[in-house]
């Protein structure tokens, strides 16, 4: 596709992120913040770079090897796969840590430790999902052939529930460990208030699904016209649905780092800070899997549920934290 056809995708695109920030930034009381909802887009925007290029970022590291999806549809090598998502995540932390250098230098060294301190805690999670695939391979169950076909990833087929709901819940835990860290390098000595790390990690949603909708409608242009029809739905869906799926784990994640952060900072009480960030992340990481595994084995009435019922949640959390 040519670069000029891009522009209109871009401003299509652009269009929706920034009424989103507008109702947002409306439901906090709080005038847009040209510069904040800025700096959360272009921080958002870094947070897609390791989700998208985790092959090339392995390949530049030479660590190809230890891509986690074609050890996901065996059991046996659980321990494979416990290293395997230890490398994702440490490589999009330091990923998001580098590309932040030059952005949010004047913040970075401020966030180091709490870096250090959250990817331990997403490992931990890595090690919970290990557990979860050694269980669900000795249960034996989830093993019907999907009628869709499952999803299909460089070769790689899983083509059942449970291998459908193992690839889902990885990719949860990349995209939301990858929001999270853009949250950290952008925002975090700003977060003095619950309802504001809410509001950031919503700026930085925006920002993962800007990029990741211009690069939706961008395929879909190339293969039936940019003034498609095919483009109008996917923009619609991707603007709407997509997009709210997207804040909500974001807010949930930075509502209890949020709450973590403003009550649990010190040593004495550095467990409370681990069990509330560790059950916000995992919450976020189901909602996000629900909702991808929903899509796949054809329960669209999911898009509605999440959207009314993700508004409805995000404003309570603006409301009662006034």
């Amino acid at each position: 596709m040519e670069i000029f056809s891009l522009i209109p995708i871009t401003i299509i695109t652009f269009l929706p992120i920034l009424l989103w920030g507008y109702i947002f930034s409306y439901l906090d009381n709080s005038p847009l913040g040209a510069r904040r909802f800025g700096l959360g887009i272009i921080a958002g925007a870094i947070s897609v770079v390791p989700v998208l290029f985790m092959n090339d970022i392995m390949t530049f590291a030479n660590l190809v090897h230890w891509n986690i999806f074609p050890l996901l549809i065996t059991s046996g090598n659980e321990t494979g796969i416990m290293l395997s998502l230890f490398v994702t995540i440490g490589l999009i932390a330091v990923s998001i840590f580098t590309f932040s250098l030059g952005l949010f230098s004047l913040y970075i060294g401020k966030v180091w430790r709490i870096f250090l301190r959250n990817t331990s805690i997403i490992l931990f999670i890595g090690v919970l999902f290990t557990l979860f695939h050694l269980i669900l391979f000795k249960l034996d169950i989830f093993n019907a052939p999907l009628s869709g076909g499952g999803v299909t990833i460089a070769g790689t087929v899983f083509g059942t529930l449970k291998l459908v709901l193992f690839y889902y819940i990885i990719i949860a835990i990349i995209e939301e460990s990858s929001k999270h860290f853009s949250v950290l390098s952008s925002s975090f000595p700003y977060i003095d208030s619950v309802k504001k790390g809410v509001l950031f990690s919503v700026f930085i949603a925006l920002g993962f699904g800007f990029i990741e909708n211009i690069l939706y409608l961008k395929n879909v242009a190339e293969q039936s016209g940019i003034w498609s029809s095919g483009v109008l739905t996917t923009w619609i869906f991707r603007s709407i649905f997509s997009l709210m799926t997207h804040i909500i784990c974001s807010v949930i994640v930075g509502l209890y780092f949020s709450r973590a952060l403003l009550n649990y900072t010190t040593l004495p009480r550095m467990m409370p800070y681990i069990k509330t960030l560790l059950y916000g992340f995992l919450f976020s990481i189901l909602i996000h899997a629900i909702f991808d595994i929903s899509l796949t084995i054809g329960f669209t009435g999911i898009i509605f549920i999440y959207f009314f019922g993700s508004y409805l949640g995000i404003t309570r959390i603006f409301y009662e934290e006034e």
